[in-house]
């Protein structure tokens, strides 16, 4: 069986770069409603192209996860012309996931459809009616398309255009954080913003109206009291609000029930309701864990490493002491994921009693029910941050002449310092 690794960390310096494509300016748009829009750079290949030959009978083009497609209809062409998704960095400010480069670019004798596949990630400091699909001008500039097509079913959210650019799905509104790990005993403001103009009568405006094109704005605007309906907390802890800002106030010590959620329902045109969610967890830094329901133990020295697709954390209470744990994943930084040979859980109670992400059904070795979800991977000396779940990891303690099996529920989460 293989030791643990401590908190010392062997450092690796990577070094890359990339380069920037030329893009072709961008057809002159439709009228726009708000002329405070920012400029942005570029973004950047991030990702493997599709590309397929659409005719004048025309055709759907989409990504490998299905994330975007793009529908041109008959008669938008003249010739054959092949068409490519790239996949390339998110720049911007309200985006969500990579943006794509749709190329060739030019304009449609007919409207062609975007659609985009939403997920529970992308909903998890918005709602819904919030999401919008925008494109980057030859300015440098985000602008997000009216006439917005929403199918909850399907999880899609659908624009038409006459030109093809650079296209990023994002959120209109939302609560910032929408997460956060914090300190017992320490506060956390909450606000709720938005990247559009707060003032106008139609929250979602920019988004529901056909025809016309609004700049993605900077700075973000606070929403007006009028927005506001009301704000609850779900945990532990107490929540102060005051219009479209709140502050919550941390229990002295790590609850029982983790995370908290602050919720915010927001009043929209004709009595419709949206609702955005922060979600606070309490603990120290370091990695905290508790086995069957018991209470939390804090594995305070403990620290983290990503590099070379390989992501690991690790903690113990001191050095040289008990328990000494370890979670290691393989290839993407950030994700949430079952349990699996790449994705692992290691834990020693004591010399002798161990603890791993794996089960037992007869003969047959199986990866716990469970999962890792990793929320955030800092630069090196930020935090990598996360929780997980085993519903049946195993244990393995000697006893007498024999070895003990057991099957345990162990729940946890981290803050810890990345090293390298």
């Amino acid at each position: 069986m293989k030791h643990f690794w401590k908190v010392a960390l062997l450092t690796v310096a990577l070094a890359g770069c990339r380069g920037k494509e030329k893009i072709d300016p961008q057809p002159v748009p439709g009228p726009i409603t708000d002329n405070n829009g920012v400029v942005t750079p570029v973004g950047v290949i991030d990702g493997t192209p599709v590309t397929k030959e659409i005719g004048a009978a025309g055709g759907t083009l989409t990504t490998a996860d299905n994330r975007i497609s793009v529908n041109i209809p008959a008669g938008a062409l003249q010739v054959a012309t092949s068409f490519t998704i790239q996949p390339i960095t998110n720049t911007n400010i309200a985006g969500l996931g990579k943006a794509f480069r749709i190329t060739p670019h030019q304009t449609l004798a007919r409207p062609a459809t975007i659609t985009i596949h939403y997920d529970n990630s992308d909903l998890e400091r918005t709602f819904v009616e919030a999401l919008g699909i925008a494109y980057q001008d030859s300015q440098g500039k985000w602008k997000a398309i009216g006439g917005v097509q929403l199918d909850k079913e399907k999880k899609t959210v659908t624009v038409k255009t006459t030109h093809f650019s650079d296209w990023s799905f994002f959120e209109a509104v939302f609560i910032e954080p929408g997460l956060r790990f914090t300190d017992p005993g320490s506060t956390v403001k909450l606000s709720v913003k938005s990247y559009f103009n707060a003032d106008m009568d139609d929250l979602l405006y920019p988004l529901t109206r056909e025809g016309e094109e609004t700049y993605i704005s900077t700075p973000k605007n606070d929403l007006p009291l009028k927005y506001i309906e009301k704000w609850e907390l779900a945990g532990p802890g107490q929540l102060l609000p005051d219009g479209s800002h709140a502050v919550y106030q941390a229990p002295a010590a790590i609850p029982v029930t983790n995370p908290s959620t602050a919720s915010v329902r927001i009043r929209l045109k004709n009595g419709a309701i949206g609702l955005v969610l922060a979600h606070i967890f309490v603990m120290p830094e370091g990695i905290a864990l508790k086995v069957d329901g018991g209470p939390w133990e804090v594995l305070g020295a403990a620290t983290g490493s990503s590099t070379n697709g390989v992501n690991r954390i690790g903690g113990l209470p001191w050095e040289g002491s008990y328990p000494e744990c370890s979670v290691t994943w393989l290839g993407e930084q950030e994700g949430r994921w079952p349990w699996s040979d790449t994705r692992y859980f290691q834990m020693q109670r004591t010399g002798s009693h161990v603890f791993l992400s794996y089960y037992q059904v007869g003969q047959t070795t199986l990866p716990s029910p469970g999962y890792l979800e990793v929320s955030g991977v800092g630069g090196v000396g930020q935090y990598i941050t996360g929780t997980f779940r085993l519903d049946r990891a195993s244990s393995q303690k000697p006893e007498g002449d024999r070895v003990i099996y057991r099957e345990h529920r162990i729940d946890g989460m981290f803050r810890v310092k990345r090293l390298i």
